[in-house]
């Protein structure tokens, strides 16, 4: 019994990373630095940001620099576009200016 166990969970896992493996090679990435107004003053600020923005499908990574003023979202550029960063940012009462776009 615990071989089969094993087995199912030494497959599932082997078939996980063959998914995650298959989705980045479809996936054309690219780098979306902005900064805010009204600008981030704290680490409330930041959150609020990560929590909202981080459902915008596509969206890989983002992070916040108080000090910098900067947001830098790691997305796919087939599921996402500026635009989509720009309208939920305005959702959570942020606008946004685009410092680099990184391809």
């Amino acid at each position: 019994m615990k071989k089969i166990f094993l087995l199912g969970m030494l497959l599932s896992v082997s078939l996980s990373g063959m998914s995650a493996e298959k989705e980045a090679k479809g996936a054309r990435l690219d780098t979306l630095v902005v900064t805010t107004q009204p600008v981030m003053h704290c680490m409330k600020c930041e959150n609020k940001i990560k929590s909202n923005v981080r459902f915008v499908k596509g969206t890989k990574s983002i992070e916040t620099s108080v000090p910098n003023q900067t947001v830098t979202i790691v997305y796919d550029t087939k599921k996402a576009s500026v635009a989509d960063y720009e309208k939920e940012f305005g959702r959570i009462g942020y606008e946004i200016k685009v410092l680099s776009p990184k391809q």
